[in-house]
């Protein structure tokens, strides 16, 4: 049975992390999986959401598989090439050029705060818990990854994730900005069903291309090449299709009709 599971249905595609006996613990191979997912997704043409889930009720992610992290922790070398993949898919994740949405079903630890936190939107049942455990470890959370967690709920309240491997419930992640939406467990498929048509409702080039904007800012020193780039994706937008079916819509007072 693939721990790892893609499924294309239009435009929306579905990635399932399907270990449910380990709580959905990621190996070095499930990483993998996940980075060659991501290429797969990042070259397809007609994907404009992506829906990233776990299998089962208890967890989304409980984070490194520990059997796996007991092995690598006598071996240095190991630690490094796992470390790389993890980033390598990561990176993947949040560079997709459509809006990603992680649907959190439950305990959200470590690697799987890394996972949810490269998406766009998280939406999450309200038994969840959220958790980031290096510092129990003797161990930092990557440079991206707090980069990730300070753009979301602020230095202040990084710290208090990554000093002291605090772990919070659904209602404060909400709070502090970490998580969109909590629901009902019954609730959280038909959740995540209306914000994905809420995100097909709209403009696939606009959402793209806002995406790309975010993370430029996002860069402590841009590119000045990335910067035109981004300025030329503003400027061809006024001549793209996806502007002049927005704009008809606007015009005849109804809902826009995107590709």
């Amino acid at each position: 049975m693939s721990t790892i599971i893609l499924n294309i249905k239009g435009k929306v595609a579905y990635l399932r992390i399907n270990r449910p006996e380990k709580y959905n613990a990621l190996t070095q191979d499930m990483w993998q999986a996940i980075a060659d997912a991501c290429d797969t997704l990042a070259d397809h043409k007609t994907v404009r959401v992506l829906v990233l889930s776990a299998t089962g009720e208890k967890a989304f992610c409980a984070g490194a598989d520990i059997n796996e992290l007991h092995e690598m922790i006598s071996h240095p070398d190991r630690f490094a090439a796992s470390n790389e993949i993890v980033q390598l898919a990561q990176k993947k994740l949040a560079a997709l050029p459509f809006a990603t949405i992680a649907q959190i079903n439950g305990v959200c630890v470590g690697g799987g705060m890394g996972l949810m936190m490269c998406c766009d939107f998280r939406v999450t049942v309200k038994q969840a818990s959220f958790a980031i455990t290096p510092s129990k470890l003797g161990l930092l959370y990557s440079l991206e990854d707090t980069k990730r967690l300070v753009g979301l709920v602020g230095l202040a309240r990084a710290k208090e994730l990554l000093y002291l491997g605090r772990k919070i419930d659904a209602a404060t992640a909400e709070r502090w900005a970490l998580v969109n939406q909590i629901v009902a467990p019954e609730e959280l498929q038909a959740a995540v069903d209306s914000l994905v048509q809420s995100i097909l409702s709209v403009s696939g080039y606009s959402v793209s291309g806002t995406k790309r904007s975010l993370a430029h800012l996002s860069e402590v020193m841009p590119s000045e090449a990335d910067t035109l780039a981004i300025q030329g994706l503003f400027d061809e937008a006024f001549h793209g299709d996806d502007f002049k079916e927005g704009a008809a819509a606007f015009t005849e007072k109804r809902p826009g009709r995107f590709v």
